[in-house]
């Protein structure tokens, strides 16, 4: 899972240097559902499993919003 959360870091990383805000946002989505799943917080907590859920489901919201707006 760290992998993935880094690459995603990086994603988002060149979204920035694109200036592209709203795919930019989408990343760091990414980058936090995946730290907090791959630190082990969310299965300690059910409220932060929750919140790494609603991250993902809000990240792919806004890919697909921009991939359709494109």
């Amino acid at each position: 899972m760290w992998i993935a959360t880094a690459l995603w870091l990086i994603a988002a990383l060149a979204a920035v240097i694109d200036r592209d805000a709203l795919n930019a946002v989408a990343w760091f989505g990414f980058v936090a559902a995946g730290a907090l799943s791959a630190s082990g917080t969310t299965e300690r907590s059910r409220g932060l499993a929750y919140l790494a859920i609603a991250l993902l489901v809000v990240a792919v919201a806004i890919l697909v919003g921009v991939f359709l707006a494109d």
